[in-house]
């Protein structure tokens, strides 16, 4: 039976939505994230998560990313279990002590400590974005999906970008190529476990009411053997998927090379932090904008996916043509003087790290946009969502190895640039043969979704959610 919705309330000229209600809880879901994944993604572009030396940070990431390929298999019914506001709370310390282990690392150089703060990050991100999806798929109806995950995702996504004034203010009168202070991984620590303690006031999915008057019927994971029988049916109904998990794998395959070979080489402490402020805004907006562009009405759905192909392949190509010519000053085995943001020398760099930012934005809202048309069935929509993610943790884990093993810039760039075009021109015949102007709507052959649902939603549609609809 349908129940009233909840009021809003007015708080003079402003309305604000009943605690109970499916915004409101949205909304600090997406604070939640704001300060919990936003703040690692700070430490994710400084390079080298703050370090002068990034080969700590590459093999703690390696293991963290390779954990979460792992585990994001059989989280669904480790939150079944705890709920999730739970689970988005053991979430949130995980991802804090990966922050601690860094600052325990300025004092002890204990290289233990933070593989450790690793392998917790790597686990608890995969139960938190489980936890997350969970909520995020169940709570708004039908008509308000796209909407929802695209607000969820606008809050989190700041987070970067604000929490990346924390190290540019707190190094501020660094000019070395050194370590970033105490100061920054105590204040991203800190905001960490705020995330964690937000958590627990989220309201039990049963007691949330949703604007039509419905009770949240909250999504339930099968298991991991239910899970595996799914994929042959995902591969089954779409062959030409196969050709989208190259670029699946290289989803992530950049950071290493942006954060630690490019922008950590090149500048100072405190231009690493100033950098990764505009890193993480060239990231939103090249996704956000990218995305209205995709949804033109005036164009068809296939002109849109291949002028969207094309756009992609000519933007790639053309920021890391640029590249080449910083690329060539660099050289592992030689120490670089760094510079200054103040300095005329660094504004071409600074203007291509913009970009790198940008085209990480790009790259993920095409890759949802493209799910997004091959079908209209929730469940192969979750299971190909989560080959990407699944491809791109395995990728991430490779490339952080192979920048801890000192790899050649060459290499190290050289992979960067091959992989990704060549991703790309494997990706086409995918984007030429099967997309289409309509996609048949599919029901869901049964009443829930299995755990790859709920991870593969909320590991990454977090960044072009509103993508994921027929256009």
């Amino acid at each position: 039976m349908d129940l009233e919705p909840p009021k809003w309330r007015k708080l003079g000229p402003i309305s604000i939505p009943p605690y109970r209600s499916t915004l409101f809880q949205t909304v600090l879901i997406g604070f939640i994230c704001f300060l919990v994944v936003g703040m690692f993604n700070v430490m994710a572009s400084l390079g080298g998560a703050g370090q002068v030396d990034a080969t700590t940070a590459d093999n703690s990431n390696t293991v963290l990313y390779a954990l979460f390929a792992v585990i994001a298999l059989v989280s669904g019914p480790i939150c079944n279990y705890l709920g999730p506001k739970v689970t988005l709370a053991f979430g949130g310390v995980g991802y804090a002590l990966y922050a601690a282990s860094f600052w325990c690392y300025n004092h002890t150089a204990n290289d233990g400590f933070v593989l450790f703060g690793g392998a917790a990050c790597g686990i608890a991100a995969a139960l938190f974005w489980t936890a997350e999806g969970t909520i995020l798929m169940s709570y708004p109806t039908e008509d308000q999906k796209g909407s929802y995950i695209a607000l969820f995702w606008a809050i989190w996504s700041m987070g970067a970008v604000v929490g990346s004034i924390i190290p540019t203010v707190d190094n501020w009168n660094g000019n070395d190529s050194g370590t970033v202070r105490d100061g920054t991984y105590i204040a991203l620590f800190i905001l960490m476990m705020c995330g964690s303690f937000f958590a627990l006031f989220l309201v039990r999915p049963s007691q949330v009411i949703r604007d039509d008057g419905t009770k949240v019927f909250l999504t339930q994971s099968s298991s991991l053997i239910t899970e595996l029988r799914n994929l042959p049916k995902a591969l089954t109904r779409e062959p030409f998927i196969i050709l989208f998990f190259p670029y699946s794998f290289c989803g992530l395959w950049y950071i290493p090379y942006q954060s630690n070979d490019y922008n950590s080489y090149f500048f100072n402490v405190r231009s690493r932090g100033f950098n990764s402020i505009w890193y993480n805004l060239a990231t939103l907006v090249g996704a956000s904008l990218f995305g209205l562009a995709l949804d033109i009405k005036k164009f068809s759905r296939r002109t849109r996916a291949i002028a969207g192909w094309v756009f992609m392949f000519v933007v790639l190509n053309a920021i890391l043509i640029a590249g080449v010519f910083p690329f060539k000053e660099s050289d592992r085995n030689v120490a670089y003087d760094v510079m200054d943001i103040m300095e005329n020398r660094s504004r071409a760099y600074v203007a291509l790290y913009f970009f790198y930012g940008l085209l990480d934005g790009l790259w993920y809202c095409y890759a949802y946009w493209i799910m997004g048309c091959l079908s209209n069935d929730p469940l192969v929509l979750s299971l190909y969502a989560a080959f990407y993610k699944v491809f791109g943790a395995a990728g991430a884990s490779i490339v952080f190895n192979l920048d801890a093993q000192k790899k050649p810039y060459a290499d190290m760039f050289g992979s960067y640039w091959g992989l990704t075009a060549g991703s790309l021109v494997i990706l086409l015949p995918l984007v030429l043969m099967r997309v289409t102007n309509h996609t048949s709507q599919i029901a869901a052959e049964s009443g829930t979704t299995d755990g790859i649902a709920m991870r593969a939603y909320g590991a990454d549609t977090k960044k072009v959610g509103i993508e994921i609809k027929e256009t």
